[in-house]
């Protein structure tokens, strides 16, 4: 992370604290008055410039303030430590809501302690609350079988035991004739039953990869659908989502069409699952896992490119294990959120260790 000091620090964190705050345009005049000692606001001005030079911040309108970029964003949520507290009247809100089921005096099962805590991450931080609980179990495949559905989708119908069986449909980018789905089909259950459905993704991936000049219509179908997700374990998890109204009214979704877009891709539970295993580390265990803070989400939907995401692992009694985030466009409070995120992910792991 690149470094600042002195007035150009401050002005960048007050410029991007202004425009959190605000919505608006920050301009010189206005960062001049919050500073302590006198600066003029040609001064000011100045600094603004090299930042927006630099890449730090961007001039919307020719006769506008400036902006935060991705970069900005970025080192303003540097500067806060998960590990802090949170405000005292946060603090209290989550308590209220969660202090009982944790504290084990509750009757409330972990459906709705999860909802709750999607409930809290949302009223927090004013964005999207996300919570998503994996299965204790690993998805083991028993079978698999495709069915070519046309327009380039295929219906995924996946076996395990122990576990419902998963129906999933892809889409594809170039159309698949059944036989090769079928050949497909047979490929894996014949070189891969038995096999944990990551460990399947992990070793197919190698073996594609090593033939990645091949151009055999079986090799290519099987890219295709591995990079499709034909393998995720994403209809196993149970997700919780609050605070899609919060959306309503913001700035960066005043087009209706482009929250309507945005409401249907959050609906898709798969998308949503997919995107938290993405950007929240899932190579280290749910304890030693720090916070994710990620601008610009990769791989995300259109809508939601211009989104930030504050998220961590968290682990559960019995095995299960989670995800949990706060989720909206990039303008958000980020030192809410992170203390938010880190306070209730000690809480977890304390409820996990007992």
């Amino acid at each position: 992370m690149e470094t600042l000091a002195g007035r150009t620090r401050g002005t960048l964190l007050a410029v991007v604290r202004t425009h959190i705050d605000t919505g608006e345009p920050v301009g010189s005049r206005t960062i001049s008055r919050q500073w302590p000692d006198s600066i003029s606001s040609a001064s000011i001005r100045s600094i603004m410039l090299d930042l927006e030079e630099e890449g730090w911040l961007e001039q919307p309108h020719t006769s506008a303030g400036r902006i935060p970029t991705e970069k900005a964003y970025r080192y303003y949520a540097s500067q806060f430590d998960s590990s802090e507290p949170p405000a005292k009247p946060d603090e209290d809100l989550i308590m209220a809501n969660l202090g009982a089921h944790l504290g084990g005096g509750g009757e409330n099962s972990d459906e709705e302690l999860f909802e709750k805590t999607s409930r809290v991450l949302s009223l927090v931080s004013n964005n999207l609350g996300v919570v998503v609980r994996q299965p204790a179990g690993k998805a083991v495949l028993e079978h698999i079988h495709f069915t070519s559905l046309g327009e380039r989708r295929i219906l995924v119908i996946l076996v395990s035991p122990g576990i419902p069986v998963l129906h999933r449909m892809i889409r594809v980018d170039f159309q698949i004739a059944q036989a090769e789905l079928a050949a497909a089909a047979e490929y894996l259950n014949a070189n891969f039953q038995g096999w944990e459905l990551e460990r399947i993704r992990e070793e197919l991936h190698e073996r594609l990869t090593a033939e990645r000049h091949t151009v055999d219509g079986l090799v290519m179908a099987l890219r295709q659908l591995n990079n499709r997700g034909m393998l995720a374990e994403t209809s196993l998890a149970d997700v919780f989502l609050e605070g899609a109204s919060n959306l309503i009214g913001r700035p960066e979704l005043a087009d209706p069409s482009r929250l309507r877009e945005l409401i249907h891709a959050l609906e898709e539970k798969e998308n949503l699952v997919r995107l938290l295993n993405e950007c929240i580390a899932s190579g280290l265990t749910a304890g030693e896992s720090p916070l994710q803070v990620i601008i610009g989400l990769p791989g995300a939907a259109p809508q939601m490119r211009n989104f930030a995401l504050i998220g961590s692992l968290f682990p559960w009694p019995g095995g299960t294990s989670g995800r949990m985030a706060i989720l909206g466009p990039t303008r958000m409070p980020y030192d809410r959120a992170i203390r938010a995120i880190g306070f209730i992910g000690r809480l977890f792991r304390e409820q996990a260790a007992n």
